[in-house]
């Protein structure tokens, strides 16, 4: 379950770039996470909650934004969505991507991301 070590190297990532006052009042983490990325939300956000137990992230939560996969043809010069297969297959091998227009191979845009987004902190004056 690669999803237990992606949100390892979220907790990692927080505490080292983000204040710790903030990190202890923080209620939701957003991602960007691109539709390329075979990753199961449902099983991120569990592992999440396991490795944050007894750490300063205890209790918060992930909140996801799905970013489009949008290429660019290195030939024709079309930009736009790419239609491929979603299937168990891609869960091992990486889609082979190309052009709707005329097939040739095509550059990612975007689609391919896994990055933090913001945090959603508690009101430090808030009583809850």
């Amino acid at each position: 379950m690669h999803e237990y070590s992606i949100a390892r190297e979220l907790i990692d990532t927080l505490t080292e770039q983000v204040d710790e006052d903030k990190l202890s009042r923080t209620k939701k983490v957003h991602l960007e996470l691109g539709e390329l990325r075979v990753i199961s939300r449902e099983a991120l956000s569990q592992a999440f909650k396991i490795v944050t137990e007894d750490t300063i992230l205890n209790g918060a939560e992930l909140d996801f934004e799905e970013v489009s996969l949008l290429a660019k043809c290195r030939k024709c010069g079309f930009e736009g969505e790419v239609n491929y297969d979603d299937d168990l297959s891609l869960h091992f091998s990486v889609p082979v991507l190309s052009c709707p227009d005329c097939g040739s191979p095509v550059d990612i845009l975007s689609g391919n991301e896994l990055s933090v987004e913001s945090l959603t902190i508690e009101d430090s004056d808030s009583d809850d």
